[in-house]
């Protein structure tokens, strides 16, 4: 993760190497950020502040663990960089 010095855009990159079956729902926590900031996160249909982030995290969840988003992508050795914009 990498935060501009202003804190408005943040770049976060989730890796994974192997898919696991009926796992629980994953979550980063973020750091950094502004946390009375609302932030717009490409990519998401949802906006977020940067305290929620900070403390609850950013889901990062797919199909393996009953999330039903096709957009999200699935499989083994999957990447994936959320870029946050505050609002």
């Amino acid at each position: 993760m990498v935060v501009s010095n202003d804190q408005k855009t943040a770049i976060v990159g989730y890796y994974r190497t192997l898919q696991e079956v009926n796992e629980r729902y994953r979550r980063v926590r973020l750091q950094g950020l502004n946390p009375n900031a609302l932030y717009q996160i490409e990519g998401c249909d949802y906006d977020a502040y940067g305290d929620e982030l900070m403390y609850a995290g950013l889901i990062t969840t797919d199909a393996s663990a009953g999330e039903h988003n096709l957009k999200a992508g699935e499989g083994d050795y999957l990447s994936r960089l959320y870029i946050l914009h505050q609002k």
